[in-house]
């Protein structure tokens, strides 16, 4: 049996795996800090949802509100 912190680690490293192979184009920092927010916030499924728009609202604001073009 995988510790709880092992079991984490894996999914990341899933999630990366597949982010990376099947869409590159997504910043694999802001895929990781939600993943962690999800994981943080599993108890609270409202908080869970807040947060992860908070984040990914702060990242659109950084890298599309600038003008950049993807």
């Amino acid at each position: 049996m995988t510790k709880p912190g092992e079991e984490t680690a894996d999914l990341l490293a899933t999630v990366e795996e597949i982010r990376a192979r099947d869409f590159a184009d997504i910043d694999p920092k802001l895929v990781s800090e939600i993943l962690a927010t999800q994981h943080q916030f599993a108890e609270d499924r409202a908080e869970a949802r807040k947060r992860t728009d908070q984040i990914i609202n702060r990242w659109a604001a950084r890298h599309l509100g600038s003008g950049a073009s993807h």
